[in-house]
């Protein structure tokens, strides 16, 4: 069986839902760089097929990701370029990908979130946290310091909140991650799929150039003047009404 697998569904007329499933519960659904570049590729190809509303990632198991798998890696003989691009780059790809998908990617969150994990699930769109949920960047305890999982959370966590994460390696729950902007939203664990579902299928259900809009401005405007993000909102709704 894949790494991960993928299946999308459709209710009725509306949008599909394309749910990517991580398939490593054996080691917590942790991924090696070879899966992870595969992940960014099924992400990219998934937000181009046009019937697809949402994408969603979760977990086999009993854990949604408890980061990377590095084990057998080696950078003897590696330059710093070299490093940089092989090692480093399937992680931040990952990251960019979740962006590059031009409808909602959600999250849905059960058991441990760490390092790589943690990063992904805050990096989505939306990230539906059972309350069974734990979200930590354990990265310092073992003598690494975590800037591309933080590249993901930017924007996303306050910043104070982030720090304290970064250099305690504390895990939260998910009722603080809520708090503290890593989780949108708890949904009680015994009924996490019926409940997750019922939100999914109802985002599904909204026309996908609303959605489109929604992601774009999102990822936009939060760089612009006040002034600039205005103007920028006013455009793309007007191109939308008509």
């Amino acid at each position: 069986m894949a790494e991960h697998e993928y299946k999308i569904t459709r209710d009725g007329t509306n949008g599909c839902i394309a749910r990517i499933d991580l398939n490593r519960p054996d080691d917590g659904n942790a991924l090696t760089r070879a899966m992870m570049i595969q992940l960014s590729a099924t992400l990219r190809d998934l937000g181009r097929q046009s019937d697809v509303h949402v994408v969603t990632l979760e977990g086999r198991g009993k854990q949604f990701c408890r980061g990377r798998d590095g084990k057998g890696e080696s950078r003897a003989g590696m330059t710093p370029y070299e490093v940089r691009q092989k090692m480093m780059g399937a992680v931040l790809d990952v990251y960019q990908a979740v962006a590059d998908v031009p409808v909602p990617v959600v999250a849905l969150v059960q058991g441990d979130a760490l390092g790589f994990g943690c990063a992904t699930a805050v990096g989505c769109d939306v990230t539906l946290a059972a309350s069974n949920a734990r979200f930590a960047f354990p990265e310092i305890e073992h003598d690494i310091p975590p800037t591309m999982a933080m590249c993901a959370a930017l924007g996303k966590v306050q910043a104070k909140a982030l720090t304290y994460l970064i250099y305690s390696a504390d895990a939260i729950s998910a009722d603080e991650a809520v708090t503290r902007g890593l989780a949108s939203k708890v949904l009680p664990q015994a009924s996490f799929a019926v409940d997750s579902d019922a939100f999914l299928k109802k985002l599904a259900s909204r026309p996908r150039l609303i959605l489109e809009t929604i992601k774009r401005y999102q990822a936009k405007a939060s760089h612009l003047t006040p002034d600039m993000a205005s103007e920028y909102a006013g455009t793309l709704l007007a191109l939308v009404r008509s």
